[in-house]
């Protein structure tokens, strides 16, 4: 074999060589982007703040309304209201109210302001679908309702068995009060933005800002279970153990 013939074989065997390394080289580049990625991604899902709802100490001692219940059996669920078990605080005029639905039910929605001596009915109409299971929710807003300060209201959901004769089945209620922010609340509240003001929200016992912050968040990015994992953290701390899978 010549020496031009052993010089071309050679050359090309470097070349093969070359090529090898290079590939291999490249694969493990991309290997390393993806896993800086994957680690950046679950660094983004783990340095999310933690949501800690803490009750006002003079929240936690007012009234449970007699006879008012936040959901049936554990098991059961047929309808959660996604309140604490003790009177959840707003700063709105109108706010947002939540429950959970296990099955696809119609149901009759119902608040209520409670007075020293008298209980006024503010709203009484059909509320969520029938076709729709899980989470859903009532804007105060829609119906123009607006929650005064320092009262306490009433609202429940009830399921509808039969529309024809409107007899009704199952029955979840909850209580709502608007509370005004003081000054420091009022800063933090204007400086805090998504989780973060979720988190804030919470922190200072205002239940149904927080789970209102999260749940419009979950809306825009449905797709986004770290999003859905923090509402369901934040509903097991009140005991809503049923509707944390929606």
């Amino acid at each position: 074999m010549s020496h031009q013939t052993l010089l071309k074989y050679g050359l090309q065997w470097l070349a093969a060589i070359s090529l090898g390394l290079i590939s291999t080289a490249a694969a493990c580049a991309v290997d390393k982007d993806q896993g800086m990625k994957r680690s950046q991604t679950s660094n983004t899902v783990n340095t999310r703040p933690t949501i800690i709802y803490i009750p006002l100490l003079d929240d936690v001692s007012l009234s449970k309304v007699s006879g008012s219940s936040r959901e049936m059996d554990e098991e059961a669920a047929i309808l959660q209201v996604l309140t604490p078990d003790h009177t959840g605080l707003t700063l709105q005029a109108q706010r947002s109210l939540y429950w959970y639905a296990r099955t696809p039910v119609a149901t009759r929605f119902i608040v209520a302001l409670i007075g020293k001596d008298k209980t006024e009915q503010l709203l009484d109409v059909e509320a969520g679908s029938g076709k729709v299971a899980g989470i859903q929710q009532l804007d105060l807003g829609d119906y123009d309702i607006s929650l005064q300060p320092e009262v306490t209201y009433q609202w429940s959901v009830t399921q509808v068995i039969d529309k024809g004769s409107q007899s009704t089945g199952v029955t979840a209620s909850g209580v709502i009060e608007r509370i005004e922010p003081g000054e420091g609340l009022s800063n933090r509240i204007k400086k805090s933005h998504g989780i973060e003001l979720a988190s804030v929200y919470a922190s200072e016992g205002i239940w149904y800002d927080s789970l209102e912050t999260l749940s419009s968040m979950i809306d825009k990015s449905p797709e986004d279970q770290g999003l859905v994992a923090i509402r369901a953290s934040l509903l097991e701390q009140v005991g809503l153990h049923a509707a944390t899978g929606n």
